[in-house]
C-alpha cells in the first residue's frame, strides 16, 4: 500500500520556492531541516541540504528517515520500488560524480518523462523546486513503509478536519474501496461515512473518528471486495435514486415536466446529493443544486429540459452505481 505518498508529496510541496539567503545570513527554515534530522550542529544553508530536506519532510509526517546527510543513505531506506510501479512521493536517489562514488542527490519523485526524472527536492538550484534529471543517473527508487509508532504519530481526524493528513486518509480509503469523494483534504460527511463503514468492517467502533486504532487498521487492511451491480440491478432492488433519475429522463423526453413525472422535492434532493458524491462528476452548477435548492427549484425545471440536465442525470446514476459497487445501501 502507498499510504504515505500523497501526504509526503503535499508536505514537500509546501516548501516550493524556499531558497538559500545570499551573503553571510542563512535561511532559518533550511537550517531547521538539519535540526529535524538530528544534525542541529549545522548552522548554515550552504552545507548540502538535499538529504536534510527529505529527512525533515519524512519526520514531519511521522515517518523515519535515514538520519544522515549523505544522499546515498536513502538507498537503504524504506523498500525498493520498480519504476513501473513508481508514484509521486517515492524517494529517488541519483549519483553525482561517479555511479560507484559516494556523492549523490536525493529528492521526491514527481513523474517520469521519457528519459528524464522530475523530482521535488531541496538544494536544487539553491532552493526547493521541481527539477529534471537524466534517468540514467538514477541509482534507486524507494518507498516509505512506516514506523512502529505510526498510528500514534498521526493526528486524530474527524468531521471538520482539513489538510494533508485528511487527503492521505481519503486516498487510503479509496485504495481499500471505501470511496469518500474527491481527494480534497476536507473531512466532511462523505469521508465520515466511509470511515465508519471501514471501521464496521474491521471490528472497530464505527464512530467515524480516525484515531490510533483506525490508523493502524488502515495499514494492514485488505481492499474491500467490489459488488457486481448495474443500474438495472439497482432499479430492481428499489433504489430511489435510480428510479427518480429514470422518471426525470422520461420527463425530458415527454416534455411533461417534473410534476408529470411524479418527482418529489425530496427525491430530487437525494438525486443531487448522489451526484455530489460522484468523484469528479460535479461542476459548480451541480453543487448548487444541493446547497441552494430553495432558491433554484424553479430554475431546475428548465435545466432538466436541457442537454445539461441530461448530463446531471447520467452523473447521478453513475454515482449511485459506484456507491453500490463499494457496498452502500442498495435501496438508496
Amino acid at each position: 500500500m502507498t499510504a504515505y505518498n500523497s501526504v509526503i508529496f503535499e508536505t514537500a510541496g509546501q516548501y516550493l520556492g524556499l531558497e538559500e539567503w545570499p551573503g553571510a545570513k542563512h535561511n532559518p527554515q533550511i537550517v531547521g531541516f538539519f535540526e529535524d534530522v538530528g544534525h542541529g550542529w549545522v548552522k548554515d544553508d550552504e552545507t548540502a541540504w538535499c538529504a536534510a530536506f527529505v529527512g525533515s519532510v519524512l519526520a514531519q509526517v511521522g515517518l523515519p528517515n535515514s538520519g544522515k546527510l549523505n544522499a546515498r543513505s536513502y538507498l537503504d531506506w524504506g523498500r525498493e520500488v520498480a519504476p513501473a510501479d513508481a508514484r509521486a512521493g517515492d524517494v529517488v536517489v541519483f549519483w553525482r560524480g561517479s555511479p560507484s562514488g559516494w556523492q549523490g542527490h536525493v529528492a521526491f519523485l514527481v513523474r517520469f518523462e521519457s528519459d528524464r526524472v522530475i523530482v521535488r527536492g531541496g538544494n536544487q538550484g539553491n532552493k526547493v523546486s521541481d527539477a529534471s534529471y537524466p534517468l540514467s543517473r538514477m541509482l534507486g527508487l524507494r518507498r516509505a513503509i512506516g514506523s512502529g509508532d505510526v498510528s500514534t504519530s498521526r493526528p486524530l481526524l474527524k468531521v471538520g478536519s482539513r489538510g494533508v493528513f485528511v487527503m492521505d486518509l481519503q486516498e487510503q480509503l479509496r485504495m481499500l474501496n471505501y470511496h469518500s469523494g474527491a481527494l480534497d483534504g476536507q473531512f466532511g460527511s462523505r469521508t465520515r461515512e466511509s470511515v465508519a463503514a471501514f471501521q464496521a468492517d474491521n471490528g472497530l467502533m464505527a464512530d467515524g473518528i480516525v484515531g490510533a486504532k483506525t490508523w493502524k487498521a488502515l495499514q494492514v487492511a485488505e481492499p474491500r471486495p467490489l459488488r457486481d451491480h448495474t443500474e438495472q440491478s439497482l432499479a430492481e432492488a428499489g433504489s430511489t435514486t435510480i428510479l427518480n433519475a429514470r422518471k426525470a429522463e422520461n420527463a425530458l423526453t415527454t416534455t411533461e415536466g417534473v410534476a408529470a413525472a411524479g418527482l418529489t422535492v425530496g427525491g430530487m434532493v437525494e438525486m443531487s446529493a448522489a451526484a455530489q458524491r460522484a468523484e469528479g462528476a460535479l461542476e459548480i452548477g451541480q453543487r448548487m443544486l444541493v446547497q441552494y435548492w430553495p432558491i433554484i427549484i424553479m430554475g431546475l425545471l428548465i435545466l432538466l429540459a436541457t442537454r445539461y440536465g441530461k448530463r446531471i442525470i447520467r452523473s447521478i446514476k453513475k454515482a449511485r452505481v459506484d456507491d453500490a459497487v463499494t457496498g452502500r445501501n442498495l435501496g438508496r
